[in-house]
């Protein structure tokens, strides 16, 4: 009985393919179904690097430059500042130590061969790079060090009042982590 079934299928299978209809129709289908396969790879590969140039970008507002990110300290303390009671319209003014550092993903491997008079050690170091789908490498990023603040002068209408000048030195001691011989608080000429 399979054996009937096998060249009965046999029989119209090659009943259909002598017919050049279904011959043309079965290229075309193939032809197209390759096309598919190259068509989804070429818009894929678009799709990933726009992905990866997102992600780039991404890395760059991170990596803010510093500029940007002293004024948006001074932006964000002379709001808090400036809620303070009897501070009134305030001025910050800030120092950084320097730029930010980027901090990279390392493999370290330690040598040590014992020698006659003492040990040897040798530490190797190699860095962790991402390969992006257009072919490009980048070093692994772990962390990103902010640059410290040198320095702060907080310029204000309540500057002349002991209470406002203790609130706000205070404040800015507390939200930049750093000691009061670094803050200056003085009334404005206004």
């Amino acid at each position: 009985m399979n054996n009937e079934k096998n060249t009965d299928m046999k029989a119209k299978l090659s009943k259909l393919l002598k017919d050049d209809k279904i011959k043309k129709l079965i290229i075309v289908l193939c032809i197209g179904g390759i096309a598919l396969i190259f068509l989804s790879t070429f818009f894929g590969g678009a799709a990933g690097s726009k992905q990866d140039s997102q992600q780039s970008a991404a890395e760059g507002q991170v990596c803010t430059n510093l500029s940007d990110y002293k004024k948006t300290l001074e932006t964000d303390l002379k709001n808090i500042i400036s809620k303070i009671d009897g501070v009134g319209a305030a001025d910050i003014f800030l120092t950084l130590d320097s730029g930010s550092e980027n901090v990279y993903a390392v493999n370290k491997k330690q040598n040590t061969t014992a020698g006659e008079s003492k040990d040897d050690e040798s530490i190797d170091a190699q860095y962790c790079s991402l390969r992006k789908s257009d072919g490009s490498e980048s070093g692994m990023l772990l962390k990103i060090i902010e640059p410290d603040v040198r320095g702060v002068l907080v310029v204000c209408d309540g500057g002349d009042s002991s209470t406002i000048k203790e609130r706000v030195l205070e404040a800015v001691t507390k939200a930049l982590n750093i000691s009061s011989a670094r803050v200056c608080v003085t009334k404005s000429s206004q």
